[in-house]
């Protein structure tokens, strides 16, 4: 029985194949949009506040300022955290 090799154009078209290359596709744009988003756009909204800077007093009558974002209602972005961490180990390595 001959040993016969599936055609390049037939390997290609494996269905797992495919699939396998259309989802690192999609994750790498996920990736590449979200670094893009952490360098344009280092803040974001701060959850606790929803943006304000101001959360209400436990009595209700008073406003204080959100302890998470120091009253500024933005935080940094969990990516631009890490890039900021990474760089600052690389800068103190030299």
């Amino acid at each position: 029985m001959p040993h016969t090799q599936k055609p390049a154009l037939e390997a290609a078209v494996d269905p797992h194949v495919t699939a396998a290359i259309t989802l690192a596709l999609a994750l790498a744009a996920v990736t590449l949009c979200y670094a893009a988003a952490c360098w344009i756009w280092p803040f974001k909204a701060c959850r606790k506040c929803d943006g304000t800077g101001k959360r209400r007093s436990p009595s209700g009558r008073a406003f204080r300022l959100c302890r998470r974002c120091d009253g500024t209602g933005r935080r940094l972005r969990a990516g631009r955290w890490i890039y900021n961490h990474l760089s600052g180990i690389r800068r103190d390595a030299r």
